[in-house]
């Protein structure tokens, strides 16, 4: 029986995520939990708590991508609302302020009127003063520097007597800064704004003009500064947490006796961005739509079960935020960011997070844009590990994301059918990755002569477990690191199945029984991390995963779930595996406090979600796609499932403390985390 489509995407049928805004046990403080991203597709985005009340520097109404997806600015931080009752203003906004004897003081109370709130592909606010409510809607133009908020007065049932006089007034305030960088003063003399009819422009050197500008009202200065904006996820960083806001003036829109407004007239839009306003785009149906439509038919198309469609349908629009426009030349290709808030795009991430995103969702074209992108600017056998924030060189600097190319290039082929651009571009690429790495890449990557691939010095972070502060190398893993070894196996064996590829067939004979002779440890029953001049890392780490679930594993079934049953033991957390054990002496148990006790925990206990997905595969693999394997396989992914309508609304963050509660940390929305859970799922349902 053919499967049915899933319904467009409309409201009724767009996932949500809601935050419980039940009155609070301290009405004093206000609810902060909450995180929600909106994206554009060329790397602009918007982000906040559900109260709109700013907790790190990157919150933002849009911090507009200059040179898509990179050269981020943060132009419209925040807008303050107030409903004016016969001359009585009732402030809406929320922020959080240091003051002088170093406390801080929330101001106004906005959160105490706010009724509503959830997201979707917008965010969406209802606020109920006395007889008046005034929903609230934020959305950006897809693949423009343009954000758009409507606001729409209604009437509340029973809300008692309506005044005389009803007025919204809007105070914009303006960051117009490097998106990582605070401003110390918005003194207007650094700013040049100019203040029309219904609109506002400011400028500031180097920098693009902020355009905001209303449907109706009436726009008015002065310019002012507000100082003392206190980011409070900043100070728990042990970073700047304070900063000053420039305000050019204010908007006033008369909602007078809205009983008698027609429908157009209750509504007030204004639009925010660095391109002039075109009033056609933001009237116009978004673009967007049709677009996630495609994908989430494509992820669903041969889904049986309705709940893991709806787990798919869900990761599937969360990834898209994550794939993003990239110019090369006149062309344009397609890439991944790494995470939200800070990251741009990074080979290592990517091309782990290509096959769920790209692949599993069936967006083929895309896929093959990102890895032509990162095919053509190969040097010396390696792909950029991050292109440049500000659009310089690009960045060579790790070991593991050409062998992941590799890999992705290969579960492109395999899975897409393109044999062309395998024949015309990825073949080769992927050749002179690998005989770059058998030939050696100066200076410090090279094959040995067990066939086995040593990377690194004792100075240096090559392996995705690369935090390093104050020179002080916190997870030294240079020599033979396990899963580069596997990711090299893999590459040989699938280079040795594809035309000419008997070089590579003979090489995967020498590293198979290397591979196991080198890192297998029988009095463990488990595999060493990695071994160099100094001997041999017995860390159980989760490294080792990587050589049960890649397509071809170097160790015979026996070995591969004893591998994943000291995963499944130590390992396994609800929010993905630990890097340590909790047994070993470097544990640290969380993530958190300065950047250096960040980067010190970073890799040393702290829960990663992206090697859930080579967890699920693994343990699949290893225990044959059974139905018991299934079966931990979904119950190991459920609480990561469960988190996205908790702290990221609809995303996964990053990285997770290693004692529970197994807080959050780090990114709020990191691609891999999204894509792996994604690609697991879909493994689960659809097999091998």
């Amino acid at each position: 029986m053919p499967i049915p489509p899933p319904p467009p995407l409309d409201a009724e049928t767009m996932p949500r995520y809601t935050v419980d805004l039940a009155p609070q046990a301290n009405p004093d403080l206000p609810p902060l939990e909450g995180e929600w991203l909106i994206t554009n597709g060329i790397g602009s985005f918007a982000m906040g708590t559900a109260i709109g009340c700013n907790t790190r520097r990157y919150h933002s109404l849009l911090v507009a991508s200059q040179n898509p997806p990179v050269e981020r600015i943060n132009t419209l931080a925040a807008m303050g609302e107030a409903l004016v009752f016969d001359g009585d203003p009732v402030e809406l906004n929320n922020h959080e302020f240091a003051t002088d004897d170093g406390t801080t003081v929330f101001h106004p109370a906005g959160w105490r009127y706010l009724t509503h709130f959830h997201k979707d592909t917008a965010c969406h606010w209802t606020y109920q003063v006395g007889p008046i409510l005034l929903h609230k809607m934020l959305r950006l133009i897809w693949q423009r520097n343009v954000g758009v908020l409507t606001y729409r007065i209604e009437v509340a049932e029973g809300g008692g007597a309506l005044p005389s006089s009803l007025v919204l007034t809007l105070t914009p305030f303006v960051a117009l800064r490097d998106f990582h960088h605070l401003r110390a003063s918005a003194d207007p003399c650094w700013f040049s704004t100019e203040t029309h009819a219904r609109s506002f422009t400011v400028a500031a050197a180097d920098l693009p003009t902020l355009r905001i500008a209303a449907s109706r009202g009436h726009a008015a200065g002065p310019a002012s500064e507000w100082r003392n904006f206190r980011y409070q996820i900043e100070t728990a960083r042990g970073q700047d947490d304070t900063e000053a806001l420039l305000v050019p003036g204010s908007i006033t829109c008369d909602f007078t006796d809205p009983q008698r407004l027609t429908k157009a007239e209750r509504l007030l839009t204004v639009t925010f961005g660095t391109e002039a306003t075109d009033w056609s785009l933001v009237e116009r149906e978004d673009t967007r739509t049709p677009h996630l439509d495609r994908i989430i038919r494509n992820t669903t198309r041969d889904v049986n079960d309705t709940a893991a469609a709806e787990h798919l349908t869900k990761l599937a629009l969360a990834g898209d935020d994550f794939v993003v426009r990239r110019s090369i030349g006149d062309r344009k290709l397609s890439t991944i960011l790494a995470g939200y808030p800070w990251f741009a795009d990074w080979g290592r991430d990517t091309m782990i997070s290509l096959p769920g995103l790209l692949l599993c969702t069936g967006r083929f074209e895309e896929a093959g844009r990102t890895l032509t992108a990162y095919a053509e600017n190969i040097r010396d056998g390696l792909i950029p590990n991050r292109f440049d924030d500000y659009g310089g060189e690009p960045h060579y600097n790790t070991v593991d994301a050409s062998l992941w190319f590799v890999h992705a290039a290969m579960e492109y082929v395999r899975t897409s059918g393109d044999t062309a651009l395998w024949d015309q571009l990825l073949h080769r690429a992927c050749c002179q990755i690998v005989d770059a790495y058998r030939d050696g890449v100066p200076p410090e990557i090279g094959m040995h002569e067990d066939g086995l691939i040593w990377a690194g010095s004792e100075h240096t972070q090559l392996t995705w477990m690369d935090a390093k502060r104050d020179g002080v190398v916190f997870t030294p893993r240079h020599g033979k690191a396990v899963e580069i070894n596997a990711l090299w196996y893999r590459a040989l064996c699938g280079l040795a199945e594809a035309k000419d590829g008997k070089p590579y067939a003979d090489l995967t004979k020498l590293v198979k029984k290397s591979f196991v002779k080198t890192f297998w440890s029988d009095d463990l029953g488990y595999l060493i991390d990695h071994v160099n001049e100094h001997g041999v890392d017995e860390s159980l780490r989760p490294n080792q995963v990587f050589a049960v679930s890649l397509p071809h594993s170097p160790l015979p079934r026996t070995k591969q779930k004893q591998v994943m049953k000291a995963m499944r033991d130590q390992l396994l957390t609800p929010m993905g595996l630990r890097t340590l054990p909790v047994t070993d002496p470097n544990y640290h148990p969380q993530c958190a406090g300065s950047m250096f006790q960040r980067d010190e925990a970073y890799h040393q206990g702290t829960v990663w979600a992206w090697p859930i997905g080579a967890y699920v595969e693994g343990y699949l693999r290893a225990h044959q796609f059974s139905a018991a394997a299934r079966k931990h396989a979904l119950k190991a992914l459920a609480p990561l499932l469960d988190e996205m309508h908790t702290h990221s609304l609809g995303q996964l963050h990053e990285v997770f403390d290693g004692d529970a509660p197994h807080t959050p940390r780090g990114c709020m929305a990191q691609a891999w985390s999204v894509a792996e859970v994604l690609r697991a799922v879909a493994l689960i349902e659809r097999g091998g």
